[in-house]
C-alpha cells in the first residue's frame, strides 16, 4: 500500500548524546505523565505533540514514547546505531513501512524484540490518532555479557539478524499480565537516582528473561487443563498481586485455587512467562523494596514481612536481586 500524505516526523528511538528539555517547557496537561527520574523531550506543532522520556540503565536505555496527531503525518522512527529494542505497543495499531514493498503492523497490546538498524523508515498516522509505547533497547554485544550472569537470556543473545530491521521474533506476543504489570510499574515509578536505577534495572532483567522464555516455547501447544483452568489462573494472579504482604507456598495456592500443584505451576508458567515461584520472589522483592522507602519501618520488621527469619538472610536475598544492599538502599532514599 502506498503512504499517505502528510508531513514528515523525525522520531528519535535512540540517542547518541542527551539533548532534553526544561520540564517546564512541557504542557501542563503532560505533567501527569512524566517520571521524576526520566529526561524529557518535547516537540509541539500544528501537526501533532511528540513526547518522549528517556532513562539511562546501562546497558539498558528505557524510552517511554507518545504521539498526538492534529493531522495525518509521517513519523519516521530512527536511531544513530543499531541497537535491539523490546518494545512493548500500548495505544494505537500502526503499519511500519521498512523497505520497499516491505511492511510490518505494530498492534496494541504486542510485543517484539526488534534489530533495528540505522535507516529511515515511514509510519503513516491519521489525525487524531495517539500512539504510546515503550521500549528498552540494548546493544547486542551487551546482551551476550548480560547472558552470562543471567543464563536465561543465552538464547536470545545467540541469535544473529541479518543487518536490516526487523523483528527477530518471528510471531509478535501479547503482552502478558507479567510483562504488563512490570511495564506498569516501570510507568508508575516514582524512586529518582540510585534507588530508580536499580529498580527499573531489575524489571528490565525480566522483561527481558519473560521475552526469552515466550521467544523459547512460542510453538508449545497449550494443554487443554490450561485452557480449561485459565480464570483461576488469572484469579490467582490477581490474588498475588493485590496481596504481596502475605507469604504463600505452591501447595497453600493449589488448594485455594483448587488446583493440583503440578498443573498449578505449568500453567501458570504458560500464561505468564515465569515460573509461580519466581513470580512470588519478584513480588517479595518489591515489596521490600517499597517498604525501604518508610524510613521508621526497621529491617527486622520488613523481613518479617517478606517471610525471611531475619533481616541479614533477606538482606543476602535482595542484594542478589537488585545488587544492591537494603541499608545502601535506603541511605540512597
Amino acid at each position: 500500500m502506498p503512504l499517505k500524505s502528510g508531513v514528515e516526523k523525525l522520531l528519535y528511538v535512540e540517542r547518541e548524546e542527551p539533548a532534553y528539555v526544561q520540564v517546564a517547557s512541557v504542557p501542563e496537561e503532560y505533567l501527569r505523565l512524566l517520571l521524576p527520574y526520566a529526561g524529557v523531550y518535547f516537540e509541539r506543532d500544528e501537526q501533532c505533540d511528540m513526547l518522549s522520556q528517556h532513562i539511562q540503565l546501562s546497558p539498558f536505555s528505557f524510552w517511554i514514547q507518545e504521539t498526538f496527531t492534529n493531522e495525518d503525518i509521517i513519523l519516521c522512527p530512527y536511531t544513530p546505531r543499531p541497537i535491539w529494542a523490546l518494545h512493548f505497543m500500548y495505544r494505537s495499531s500502526v503499519r511500519v513501512e521498512l523497505y520497499q514493498d516491505v511492511s510490518f503492523s505494530l498492534e496494541e497490546e504486542e510485543c517484539n524484540l526488534f534489530n533495528l538498524v540505522s535507516d529511515l523508515h515511514k509510519v503513516p498516522m491519521e489525525a487524531e490518532q495517539e500512539m504510546s509505547s515503550c521500549h528498552i533497547n540494548i546493544l547486542p554485544e551487551d546482551i551476550r555479557e548480560l547472558a552470562k550472569q543471567y543464563p536465561a537470556l543465552r538464547r536470545l543473545a545467540n541469535k544473529k539478524p541479518a543487518n536490516i530491521t526487523a523483528p527477530i521474533n518471528k510471531q509478535p506476543y501479547y503482552i502478558n499480565a507479567a510483562c504488563d504489570f512490570l511495564v506498569q510499574k516501570m510507568l508508575t515509578c516514582r524512586h529518582v537516582e540510585v534507588p530508580a536505577h536499580h529498580f527499573l534495572y531489575r524489571c528490565c532483567i525480566e522483561l527481558f528473561t519473560n521475552f526469552a522464555y515466550q521467544d523459547a516455547h512460542a510453538k508449545q501447544r497449550p494443554f487443554i487443563s490450561d485452557i480449561f483452568n485459565e480464570p483461576s489462573f488469572r484469579q490467582l494472579f490477581t490474588y498475588l498481586t493485590d496481596n504481596p504482604h502475605i507469604n504463600h507456598s505452591v501447595s497453600q495456592l493449589a488448594e485455594k485455587f483448587q488446583l493440583s500443584e503440578d498443573v498449578l505451576q505449568k500453567g501458570f508458567q504458560m500464561h505468564f512467562g515465569m515460573s509461580l515461584k519466581k513470580f512470588i520472589k519478584m513480588i517479595t522483592m518489591m515489596r521490600a523494596f517499597e517498604l525501604l522507602t518508610e524510613k521508621s519501618t526497621p529491617l527486622s520488621a520488613i523481613a518479617h514481612t517478606a517471610g525471611y527469619k531475619s533481616w541479614q538472610n533477606l538482606n543476602q536475598a535482595f542484594l542478589r536481586y537488585y545488587s544492591c544492599e537494603m541499608e545502601e538502599l535506603r541511605r540512597a532514599m
